[in-house]
């Protein structure tokens, strides 16, 4: 199951989930049922106990908990209501059309809905029906109740987490919108000093997909914030911002090579060239063998010159250290 289909998911069944309205009610248990040609399994049906606002079984602009579905053209004749629907969700827009048949104590509907992702056609069939299980309930304190639990921030340990749920905050209309400056704070102190804040940062706003720029909405200035983070970058870190980083990458992969080569044992066989190869970084090449049998000319010749050689050698490593600065 990809991303776009959860999102979509997500979408379909607000339809099914808290009435919106405040107003005394009931509780009724509602069952859906989605189906997705393509998909290569079939979803099971779910089941959720809803608190309704009396009498407003048959309108779905009163059961439907998901701000971000509109419905349009409600029309009711006799015991049978029609509609159509729009939903928007992280720029996933799904359009489509429903109808509900309502009974003394329950009801049958079914909702189609169509949409594009990522350019690719999508639809969808939801077949839901519901059963007044009795039972009155204040659908304001259900909604209150339900955005305490959507809205409770002690699940979040780090600005990391409170950015991966930055959607719920910054989405118009969100329930979770006064926890914003809250984010934003958090964003703007520690983004720029840490590393897994601004890895989840630069994560959310590469995988927007139409959703809310936590640097927009924060007045976050990204190239500062990278600037600032660029400057602690080491080898614990180095996976996560090298390529964030490119400038502070290669300066830390040359120094990281500059005193490895430093810390190798040369000999009077080693050439000169060898050490200028250990600073480049270059990987070994079928030019070694050359090299090899050079080094080893190298050693019987200082068997037979001496210390000469020997002297020769250590006088170009010299050169090459007031050359290469270490």
């Amino acid at each position: 199951m990809n991303r776009d289909f959860v999102a979509i998911l997500g979408m379909m069944t607000g339809f099914l989930t808290v009435a919106a309205y405040a107003a005394p009610g009931e509780y009724w248990e509602v069952t859906s049922k989605m189906e997705m040609p393509g998909m290569p399994f079939a979803m099971p049906a779910t089941t959720t106990k809803v608190c309704i606002p009396k009498g407003a079984e048959n309108n779905p602009e009163k059961t439907s908990g998901d701000k971000s579905c509109k419905m349009t053209d409600v029309k009711t004749a006799g015991n049978k209501t029609t509609w159509k629907a729009r939903c928007d969700r992280d720029g996933e827009v799904m359009t489509g059309t429903g109808e509900q048949t309502t009974t003394a104590n329950g009801y049958d509907g079914k909702m189609q809905f169509s949409g594009k992702s990522h350019g690719q056609d999508m639809n969808m069939n939801m077949a839901f029906s519901g059963k007044r299980v009795g039972g009155s309930c204040d659908s304001e304190e259900i909604v209150k109740k339900a955005k305490a639990q959507i809205c409770d921030s002690s699940r979040y340990h780090s600005t990391a987490d409170w950015i991966s749920g930055s959607d719920l905050i910054l989405q118009p209309g969100s329930a979770c919108g006064d926890q914003r400056q809250q984010l934003c704070d958090r964003v703007r102190k520690d983004a720029p000093k840490d590393v897994q804040a601004y890895s989840a940062l630069q994560m959310h706003e590469q995988h927007i997909a139409g959703g809310v720029s936590i640097a927009n909405e924060c007045k976050v200035d990204i190239s500062a914030t990278t600037k600032a983070i660029c400057k602690q970058l080491n080898g614990e870190n180095y996976s996560q911002l090298s390529a964030y980083c490119p400038a502070e990458a290669k300066a830390y992969r040359e120094d990281t090579r500059r005193r490895e080569c430093e810390g190798r044992s040369y000999t009077a066989a080693t050439r000169a060239a060898d050490i200028k190869k250990c600073l480049s970084g270059k990987n070994d090449s079928p030019d070694d063998n050359t090299s090899s049998e050079a080094a080893s000319a190298a050693q019987k010749s200082g068997d037979s010159t001496g210390s000469n050689t020997a002297s020769d050698v250590l006088e170009a490593a010299k050169k090459l250290r007031s050359k290469f600065g270490f």
